[in-house]
């Protein structure tokens, strides 16, 4: 999304300021020939001249606006949100201090019936092997959710587009409606002051003319305020959207990669582990067939295991990335319900000015 600025025109130069009111003096030249064939739709004798004049803008605007609104009611970003919920259940999963056994742990393996009550290392890694690819299909949706979000986005920035030339429309009918609203008063002032030269039906004719002109402009000027507020709507939506794709993209590209590059770390180091272990006991067993070497092989297997110990990686700094990372997706989940309130009171709020739009008009 490059821009967020939601001007319509440059106030300055345009026959309508920003606030809806009309300035006939500002009208250029070049401009006042198509002005004038704009209002000369409004015609005195034609008694539906006035209801439809701008009638197409304002059933564009219609389908533009019953399109944001299905827009607004049916984007559902749950389902990234869904999947960012699973990828949190897996995470919290996995627990790091299972990898460590106790020697007591190893003890109780030893011992029948007993053994099925401690963690098989074995199956612990197979268990890990079955979140990862759980954690990959679920990212692969996440980032399916991220590319719907980049897409709704098109299709809102094109509606947007779209609003803004409605919008232009609608002001150039309202200063020509306005030119002409101001033409009818100064021939009913003239009117006015020769009564004699006129019948009374012409008269009460021109004030009912210039009434229904004045009306239809307030009209105007409402729908055009309203398509202005759109505008920021759309934004609203579109700002959402990009959140949620820029969080997902977050997670994808630098906390995931992260998170299997530890994951994986830790498992290697604990196959590793293992391997001194079985090195350990061969260099015991070797201990006690060459007893001329026994001392020298034992304080050769301490060091090695010491050496072999130091190359670990601390438990705790997986754990803190880990938690790292559940709180970072936290935040993720925050940030969708919030995204999602923030449409359930547009969404509410929308319903209420169209209540009172038609309201207004209907009253």
């Amino acid at each position: 999304m490059e821009n967020n600025e939601v001007t319509i025109v440059d106030n300055s130069a345009n026959p309508l300021d920003k606030d809806g009111n009309v300035h006939l003096e500002k009208i250029q030249p070049s401009e006042l020939a198509n002005y004038t064939a704009l209002s000369n739709q409004l015609n005195e004798n034609d008694v539906n001249s006035v209801m439809n004049y701008g009638a197409d803008i304002q059933n564009n605007i219609a389908k533009q606006s019953d399109t944001f609104l299905t827009n607004v009611r049916t984007y559902n970003s749950g389902d990234v949100g869904g999947h960012i919920n699973e990828l949190l259940t897996e995470l919290n999963y996995i627990d790091v201090d299972q990898l460590n056994q106790s020697p007591f742990k190893r003890a109780l393996s030893k011992i029948p019936f007993l053994n099925k009550l401690v963690v098989d290392v074995k199956k612990l890694f197979q268990q890990y092997d079955k979140i990862t690819a759980n954690v990959d299909k679920i990212s692969n949706k996440v980032k399916a959710g991220m590319i719907n979000s980049v897409k709704d986005n098109s299709s809102l920035q094109t509606m947007f587009d779209a609003n803004v030339g409605l919008i232009k429309e609608m002001e150039k009918h309202i200063v020509a409606g306005q030119l002409k609203f101001t033409q009818v008063n100064e021939e009913l002032t003239q009117m006015d002051a020769n009564p004699s030269q006129y019948q009374d039906y012409q008269i009460a004719d021109k004030r009912n003319f210039a009434a229904r002109i004045d009306k239809r402009l307030a009209d105007m000027k409402i729908v055009r305020f309203i398509m202005i507020q759109s505008l920021a709507q759309i934004r609203v939506v579109q700002n959402n959207n990009t959140s949620i794709a820029e969080k997902a993209q977050s997670i994808l590209t630098t906390t995931m990669p992260v998170w299997k590059n530890q994951l994986t770390l830790a498992v290697a180091l604990q196959r590793q582990k293992a391997n001194i272990e079985i090195q350990r006991k061969v260099s015991e067993t070797t201990n006690t067939i060459l007893q001329k070497n026994a001392d020298m092989l034992k304080q050769n297997s301490i060091e090695v295991a010491k050496e072999n110990e130091n190359t670990v990686v601390s438990l705790e700094t997986l754990k803190m990335t880990t938690k790292s990372l559940i709180e970072t997706l936290t935040e993720v989940k925050a940030i969708h319900e919030q995204g999602t309130e923030t449409r359930r009171q547009l969404d509410a709020g929308l319903q209420s000015l169209e209540a009172e739009l038609k309201k207004g008009v209907t009253g």
